[in-house]
């Protein structure tokens, strides 16, 4: 029977500033994964390669060359798709490299053929185990995502909130963070005296700001500085895979604003914050029909009332509860031991695969 050894696996991702270039680079620094399988990047530049133990593939490459980047490895961690190259989940099986995938519930196609070669679903969130095995998929388990804790500014805040910040990343057509939820209810709050600062990684039209907006077009120099100088994060977002805008924020010990639904209420523990939605749903993105995908939209006049509480209460109890929260979870030691008890469990114990 095999002994798992992190050095020997890789993840498969980008290398870039999407979501997907940070799920990799966490989580080789969490479980101190030995390579990086890159693949080119989809929307934004990729960052340079590290020729010691970063490889391209290329989602045209043969056959060969996936098993080439294949040698000597005990195991895989791709995200969301198992298309990453046509190839690659075949080859690994036929190499007897183990498949681990980190699915994002809303996108989860469960009747893609190439999901038999998958090993083990590592789901991050509760929302993500339960559609995964609704469809059947039973190599399935529930695991905290490789947050990089140690990479978060550790926040005490104190008093009532006069800063709040959204993090918007990149605006896509149906607003999946929330983001003109978030200006609009925010000019209808009352208070002279609260400022709100959104982040967007490209500009955007957005509605007319008023003199306590403040609208910061770019990346940040480090993505701790999104949680620094803030009191409070207002992230009502509509359908979220995993929800680093969330999950980073509240491991940052700062209160977050969120949409009382999975998984973004599974990251927020205080019903205060917990913004209501219409009792409708709108389908997801119809030319990419997924049956289970949809957006829960926030009720703005409830997200209105939620900044406007922050404003007038002590924020300490929160940030507290979150700080604990997160160094109880996300600890790199709790972490590393969680994943290596269920590999061991899931994919080196006898029988455990196909």
């Amino acid at each position: 029977m095999k002994t798992l050894d992190f050095n020997q696996w890789a993840v498969v991702a980008h290398k870039d500033d999407t979501g997907f270039g940070r799920q990799a680079r966490d989580i080789r620094k969490v479980l101190s994964l030995g390579r990086h399988i890159v693949i080119p990047s989809e929307r934004l530049t990729d960052h340079p390669l590290n020729p010691h133990d970063e490889v391209l593939l290329s989602g045209d490459a043969p056959e060969a060359r996936v098993k080439e980047v294949l040698q000597g490895l005990q195991g895989i961690i791709f995200f969301e798709r198992p298309a990453w190259h046509a190839d690659l989940l075949r080859c690994a099986r036929e190499l007897g490299v183990a498949t681990v995938c980190v699915p994002n519930w809303e996108w989860f196609r469960a009747d893609d053929i190439k999901w038999n070669y998958c090993d083990l679903f590592a789901c991050p969130n509760d929302m993500a185990l339960q559609t995964v095995r609704r469809y059947g998929r039973t190599n399935s388990v529930l695991l905290p995502w490789c947050l990089d804790l140690e990479s978060l500014p550790a926040r005490s805040i104190k008093g009532p909130a006069r800063t709040f910040v959204h993090n918007a990343g990149l605006v896509d057509a149906d607003d999946r963070k929330g983001t003109r939820d978030t200006i609009e209810s925010f000019l209808r709050t009352r208070r002279k005296d609260i400022r709100l600062i959104v982040r967007l990684q490209k500009k955007v039209p957005l509605p007319e700001i008023d003199e306590r907006i403040d609208v910061q077009v770019g990346n940040v120099q480090s993505y701790a500085d999104l949680y620094r100088n803030v009191d409070v994060a207002i992230q009502p977002s509509k359908m979220e895979g995993i929800g680093f805008m969330i999950l980073e924020a509240v491991c940052a010990g700062l209160p977050v604003i969120t949409t009382d639904y999975p998984p973004m209420s599974e990251y927020v523990l205080q019903p205060e914050l917990r913004v209501r939605t219409h009792w409708w749903k709108r389908k997801a993105f119809p030319t990419a029909w997924v049956k289970h995908a949809h957006l829960r939209l926030p009720r703005r006049d409830d997200l209105v009332r939620r900044i406007e509480w922050c404003a007038d209460q002590d924020m300490d109890r929160f940030s507290k509860q979150n700080r604990a929260w997160a160094q109880e979870i996300f600890s790199a030691d709790h972490l590393r031991r969680q994943w290596s008890e269920a590999f061991d469990a899931h994919l080196f114990s006898t029988n455990s695969r196909p």
